[in-house]
């Protein structure tokens, strides 16, 4: 049995919690917990009550398990972005497990320095990427790697469904500030959505972005942003999100070499070139006469099941791969290529250019990690000041 610790019982950790706390996870318990008050602390008072270790910061908790005080295999990390490292490179060090909830951090340096610390120790490293277990984007997943319709063309992906109220922002003291949560829209609500497009598409390999700070709400990082990406196979594509358009969509579309997938509203429709004209696109764009005709591709229309339960589905996932039963849903090295494109689009929209996403492994992105930083701690002193 795998007894693992929730670090940082916010919302998401309490939900983490409440789902070990109720026996829903084979393989693993909750062992202790960190920061928990108010109401979070009455929805964990019954383990609370039968004696579940209490502390106030991962550190205490830390300390406890090195005097050999506490006993633990895992750790789960919802704390503020700026302590995921830190937390995450000490339970390595100290021979534990982790799952982290997105993102990694707020700049790709963390990330890749917990990916070195996994790496030394041997032990499980996964994300809370919980969209990876909703079966339509599974589908969209198999589809574009099986190459049935031919190579990406071109990606689209409005998602305007994050909308906000002022007060979200009010409702904490690290919402919202460079120095405390180290981004907006991007770094809190996108890391989901930036997974899933290189999950599926992989990854970009220039981008220009345009980040709007405070365009809807009076906070000083972005609420609104507009990116425009390049991939390696001379693919384009557009991401747009925002936290203050309402009513809000989540569309997301891929144009293959052979037909358009459309989903939205949990629904998924195929366009299909070539049982409308007979041939392959290419081919009837060399031979065609007729100049005018519209293409409208012959649709089919799908529904795929809901995944009811994702968040058990990472936890569970987590658990099987510590038990060496299975593997988690998204390896925690997954974790530094959203965080990249996220780096990316920030320093593309603060230096107002295009920006050269860094190969892992190539060695140059550590002087986009360097870069980056730097421009980002600009901002954290300006708004200090």
């Amino acid at each position: 049995m795998i007894r693992a610790a929730v670090i940082g019982v916010g919302n998401m950790g309490s939900r983490y919690a409440r789902i070990l706390q109720d026996g829903a996870i084979e393989g693993m318990e909750l062992a202790a917990i960190t920061r928990v008050r108010g109401e979070y602390r009455e929805l964990l008072k019954p383990s609370i009550d039968e004696g579940l270790p209490v502390f106030e910061t991962a550190d205490a908790l830390f300390d406890a398990l090195e005097d050999g005080k506490l006993k633990l295999d895992a750790v789960i990390i919802a704390t503020p972005h700026f302590a995921h490292e830190e937390i995450a490179v000490r339970a390595f060090k100290n021979g534990l497990n982790v799952l982290s909830d997105k993102p990694s951090g707020v700049y790709s340096r963390q990330a890749r320095l917990m990916e070195e610390a996994a790496d030394k120790s041997g032990k499980v490293f996964s994300m809370v990427f919980n969209q990876r277990t909703l079966p339509i984007y599974r589908q969209i997943k198999e589809i574009a790697e099986s190459k049935r319709y031919g190579a990406l063309k071109r990606f689209n992906w409005v998602v305007t469904d994050w909308y906000r109220p002022e007060e979200y922002y009010k409702s904490s003291s690290w919402h919202a500030r460079w120095d405390k949560d180290g981004g907006g829209v991007l770094l809190n609500q996108c890391p989901h959505n930036l997974d899933l497009l290189q999950w599926i598409c992989g990854m970009p390999v220039r981008v220009q972005a345009f980040c709007k700070e405070g365009h809807f709400h009076d906070i000083e990082v972005e609420d609104d942003v507009t990116a425009y990406m390049e991939w390696e196979n001379s693919a384009t594509g557009t991401f747009i999100t925002s936290t203050g358009d309402a009513p809000g969509v989540n569309r997301l579309e891929l144009s293959f070499e052979e037909a358009m997938l459309v989903c939205e509203k949990g629904k998924l429709r195929i366009g299909e070139i070539e049982p409308e004209t007979g041939m392959r696109e290419a081919e009837y764009r060399r031979t065609s006469k007729d100049f005018f005709r519209h293409i409208d591709g012959t649709w089919t229309e799908s529904e795929p099941e809901k995944e009811d339960k994702p968040y058990e589905k990472i936890l569970q996932g987590f658990a099987d791969e510590c038990n060496g039963k299975g593997k988690s849903v998204a390896d925690g090295r997954e974790g530094r290529k959203s965080l990249i494109l996220s780096n990316a689009m920030y320093l593309s929209s603060w230096e107002k250019r295009m920006v050269d996403i860094p190969d892992i492994g190539s060695g140059k992105e550590l002087l986009f990690e360097e870069e980056f930083e730097r421009e980002l701690n600009k901002r954290i002193a300006s708004a200090k000041g």
